[in-house]
């Protein structure tokens, strides 16, 4: 695995940001609550919806309802009956960086717990400076290696 092109790293953050605007704007709508909004923007009955997308009403009901989750075959049979399409996205928990650092702080971390064992069987045990100093090395080398080692121990 290369290094992260700048380029792809933009793209990653603009469909982050987008897909975080999004989330604010729906929250506390679920898909149901979605369905019901456009049909009735659209002055759709759920009759006219159910024989447009060949899904029984009461199928429409439950999904607006909050008593069923469609599937994906079903809602985008909903959707295209409504002249809607899909998005599909993903929105981090973290930032894409904090996420590496993590993982590289957690595998120093047992890197550094091996080593005091080991140390501490042969009585060599050095001060905190010294293994600090291991601990920001390795976490350094981890994040600016290009290959998946990061995620791979």
């Amino acid at each position: 695995m290369g290094s992260v092109k700048k380029s792809e790293k933009l793209f990653l953050k603009n469909i982050v940001i987008s897909a975080r605007e999004l989330q604010k704007s729906q929250r506390g709508l679920d898909i149901g609550q979605l369905i019901a909004l456009i049909r009735g923007q659209l002055g759709m009955s759920q009759r006219a919806l159910s024989a447009r997308a060949k899904v029984p009403q009461a199928t429409i009901s439950k999904v607006e309802s909050r008593s069923l989750q469609p599937n994906l075959a079903t809602l985008e049979k909903l959707l295209k009956a409504m002249d809607c399409e899909l998005l599909v996205s993903f929105v981090p928990r973290k930032d894409f960086g904090e996420l590496k650092k993590e993982q590289a702080m957690k595998i120093a971390e047992h890197k550094i717990n091996y080593l005091r064992g080991t140390m501490s069987l042969e009585k060599q045990m050095p001060n905190k400076e010294f293994f600090k100093e291991i601990f920001d090395e390795e976490v350094n080398s981890l994040l600016n290696s290009p290959s998946s080692r990061l995620w791979e121990e």
